[in-house]
């Protein structure tokens, strides 16, 4: 199993998705983690984007589904992570603080 998956929600996040993936990617490679991009049918260039990096993207079936949860449900049916992280397609992560994040929960589960 995974132990650290990243599900980033987007729509329409042309603009911000490739800063968004990569620090994502650079964030979940210390633990061999997964970065899965749970889009709720962008109109924009989104999924294309995310779709040139080493990550899994899902998108819903049904524009009728788009809401608020609907993008991180998508993603974690899609997780196979011990840990689970999830974030905005806007956002940038800090390594350092996903490696602080896991070691703490590593010591409180013991």
């Amino acid at each position: 199993m995974t132990k650290l998956s990243i599900i980033i929600k987007t729509f329409n996040e042309e603009e911000n998705i490739a800063r968004a993936v990569e620090s994502a990617i650079n964030a979940a490679r210390p633990f061999g983690g997964e970065v899965i991009v749970a889009d709720s049918k962008s109109t924009d260039r989104t999924v294309e984007i995310a779709s040139r990096y080493p990550v899994r993207v899902v998108q819903i079936a049904d524009i009728s589904e788009r809401c608020c949860g609907v993008g991180p449900q998508l993603g974690f049916q899609h997780c196979r992570g011990d840990y689970v992280m999830m974030m905005d397609g806007d956002m940038a992560l800090e390594g350092s603080f996903v490696l602080a994040a896991a070691g703490m929960l590593d010591r409180d589960s013991k």
